[in-house]
């Protein structure tokens, strides 16, 4: 048995894609106002909410809103963001993560925000119609990250800033509301 690889901690990668017009919809169906405040976001079912993770740390609830992890102690997290429409017209940005209940599965550092900036990231060529061959841009990608401290269930609240494309310049996204969903993540 290679006892390296036991050692070793490794990054989860958790993409968190938010169907946007289902929580528009959701908002106005229950006549809930948009928040402009990050510390009052507005509270939204687990319908239409998914995190995918690599399907060997995926146990159960991939490409749900609740999420069984294997992870190990010292394993970093990051929670990468989009809409739908990959931000292209509504626009995600994860903001928050708190535990209101359950396990604290992450340690006591805060998350936080890192970014890898990639040079000569592959792009579709928009010039031809199959975009191939593929043509080099600089693109940065971003993650809110945190280092797994335990196993556990946790009960956590995930805040995300919704933007849409404002209506008087489409080259525009502006705020339309601050909201949050109670996702569990379980670490096994």
């Amino acid at each position: 048995m290679d006892t390296s690889q036991l050692s070793s901690s490794q990054v989860i990668d958790i993409m968190v894609v938010i169907d946007t017009d289902y929580v528009k919809d959701y908002m106005k169906k229950r006549n809930l106002a948009p928040s402009t405040k990050s510390d009052s976001p507005v509270p939204i079912d687990h319908i239409a909410k998914y995190m995918i993770v690599p399907s060997g740390n995926a146990l159960l609830g991939q490409a749900t809103g609740d999420l069984n992890l294997k992870a190990r102690n010292g394993d970093r997290v990051s929670f990468r963001g989009s809409s739908i429409y990959q931000n292209s017209d509504d626009a995600v940005i994860i903001y928050g993560f708190q535990k209101y209940s359950g396990d604290e599965i992450f340690n006591g550092n805060p998350m936080f925000y890192d970014v890898v900036d990639r040079k000569l990231a592959v792009v579709p060529d928009h010039t031809k119609k199959d975009g191939l061959p593929a043509i080099p841009a600089n693109v940065n990608f971003y993650s809110y990250d945190a280092t797994i401290g335990r196993t556990g269930i946790g009960n956590y609240t995930l805040n995300f800033a919704l933007y849409t494309l404002d209506p008087n310049n489409s080259d525009r996204q502006i705020l339309y509301s601050y909201c949050c969903w109670d996702p569990t993540i379980t670490v096994e």
